[in-house]
């Protein structure tokens, strides 16, 4: 399983598509964090942890940065080597995942040094109350969590859709649109769907949710869609 991840890894790394996304992470981070605190003036504790939420900022990136690397194995055929080298989809399948969950951990790693070198300066000419080392401690843990569960996400929806197009557009209006909609049949089920999970963790809780509470809630969103990956994928012929 190790060779699996390691060559998984090498894939990642070595495509144009991880730089793209990363530099995507790199532009939002770098002026979510600069326009929050110099035009919003966070002058509050869950404000200030706001500002300063990169895992947030990322997510959706980290989504679409799964499910466009998965699909990329079908849009350019890579997948049938692949299965001639480790002929059980299942092990190829979950190295595949453990791959783009560490790089989208190492990636949340970068992201929390680049917010808090630009971040912590600011905020410390901001009035109010200043965060303690257990808020800075939440922000990091949920966006690791976060970063490694989205992509993890990602890939199992790219393998089930495989049309790379279809899994981008369909991420985005999953997210932006399918999800809000479902806050008219009833507001408390908003806090079981996938974006607030993100968002749940990635802030380190809220009032509507706890931590512990988003988490499990992102872990059981991550099995169901690693579960109905495996099982169609298992059964789809290589092409």
């Amino acid at each position: 399983m190790g060779r699996l991840v390691a060559g998984e890894l090498i894939k990642v790394r070595t495509t144009r598509t991880a730089l793209g996304f990363g530099a995507a992470s790199l532009l939002l981070v770098v002026a979510g964090v600069t326009i929050t605190i110099l035009a919003g003036h966070p002058d509050t504790i869950d404000d200030k942890r706001s500002a300063l939420n990169f895992g947030d900022a990322i997510s959706l990136v980290v989504l679409l940065f799964g499910a466009v690397g998965a699909t990329g194995e079908f849009r350019h055929r890579t997948l049938a080597p692949a299965v001639l080298i480790a002929p059980d989809r299942l092990r190829l399948l979950v190295a595949r995942i453990g791959a783009y969950a560490l790089t989208g951990a190492a990636l949340a790693a970068v992201m929390a040094l680049v917010t808090f070198a630009i971040g912590i300066p600011l905020l410390a000419g901001e009035s109010g109350p200043d965060l303690a080392g257990g808020d800075y401690a939440k922000l990091v843990a949920g966006g690791l969590l976060v970063s490694a569960l989205a992509v993890a996400i990602g890939v199992a929806f790219g393998t089930l859709v495989r049309n790379q197009v279809f899994a981008v557009i369909g991420v985005l209006v999953w997210i932006t649109i399918l999800e809000p909609l479902v806050g008219l049949i009833k507001d408390r089920l908003l806090d079981y769907t996938l974006g607030s999970a993100l968002t749940g963790v990635a802030e380190g809780g809220s009032d509507r949710l706890s931590f512990g509470g988003a988490i499990v809630v992102l872990l059981a969103w991550t099995v169901v869609m690693l579960a109905a990956a495996a099982i169609v994928d298992g059964r789809r012929d290589v092409e």
